[in-house]
């Protein structure tokens, strides 16, 4: 029995040292998380204006074309409590802050907690790299092999960076997201499909839709209060999308945008129906390409500059 307790515990010693080897390894491969969190620990007081939000924003906004103080802090599946967050962490380091910039619509409008989500395991990505405090102290935020998909593909590419492969963190130098390249041709079936996909996330949820607004109007009171300009957007999205989503959904997202424009002055830039995107300046229904980004941005760039 003794010899049997002494194998196992020598078997277990060797599992856990591969497996912590192994999460080591993967922590080294540089993320977009670790990245924006070292940027604005160093650049922070020289920020201007700041991006907020999900992918919508990520990769949708493209500071260099926006002057050389503006920073992408916006990442996938970004949820409101996370902008309030990371807003509230950085506000008063910006001490040169004029602009926040925020996306509301009618996919985070709706968004459950990231923790509810499927992607929760973003939550370890923000906990481990960026020093977030939202989650609670369960072993799974700590590490990211908690999540065994996510955590290969992590591997696959750190692998391929090993070899010689691409080791890009996904975005650029500004924090915009670069990998949603233009489409070399406009595929309205694969845009369909995806429509289809995104359609459930625009169906109204008053219980995800009080805990979204309740974060949105903390981060207007904030820059409110230090006469910060709010500017909340809706990127454009293709007709064939929009036209699936409900007038409850949308009625839903404007009360809230209103209120918070009434109370905390905020401006409202509303693209979702622009018709001057079209074809490959969509990624898939409801995000842009970087064409469409870079159209996007010249626009919103026009609009803040009045």
């Amino acid at each position: 029995m003794k010899r049997y307790l002494t194998y196992v515990t020598l078997f277990l010693l060797i599992v856990g040292t591969i497996l912590a080897l192994w999460e080591c390894f993967v922590r080294q491969y540089p993320t977009s998380y670790q990245y924006k969190a070292q940027w604005m620990d160093s650049h922070a007081p020289g920020v201007s204006t700041l991006v907020l939000g999900g992918s919508h924003t990520y990769y949708g906004v493209m500071p260099s074309l926006m002057g050389d103080s503006v920073f992408n802090l916006a990442n996938v599946t970004q949820h409101s409590e996370i902008d309030d967050w990371l807003l509230s962490h950085y506000i008063d380091r910006c001490t040169n802050l004029k602009t926040v910039i925020v996306p509301v619509d009618v996919t985070n409008t709706f968004d459950s907690p990231l923790e509810k989500s499927v992607e929760w395991y973003r939550g370890t990505y923000y906990k481990l790299y960026m020093g977030c405090d939202l989650f609670d102290n369960n072993l799974k935020y700590y590490c990211e092999i908690s999540c065994l998909p996510a955590f290969n593909r992590k591997f696959l590419a750190a692998v391929q960076g090993l070899c010689g492969g691409d080791t890009s963190l996904e975005c650029d130098s500004t924090g915009f997201g670069t990998g949603f390249a233009t489409p070399s041709h406009f595929d309205e079936n694969m845009m369909i499909v995806s429509a289809k996909t995104a359609e459930h996330r625009s169906t109204a949820d008053s219980a995800n839709v009080a805990y979204n607004s309740q974060h949105l109007m903390h981060i207007a009171s904030m820059c409110h209060d230090r006469g910060i300009r709010l500017v909340i957007v809706t990127t454009p999205m293709w007709d064939g999308y929009t036209s699936r989503i409900s007038k409850a959904s949308l009625e839903t997202v404007h009360g809230i945008v209103n209120q918070c424009v009434k109370k905390y002055g905020a401006v409202y830039m509303d693209h979702m129906n622009d018709t001057r995107f079209q074809g490959t300046d969509f990624y898939d229904c409801d995000h842009l390409s970087r064409q469409g980004a870079e159209k996007f941005t010249r626009i919103l760039n026009e609009q803040l500059a009045r």
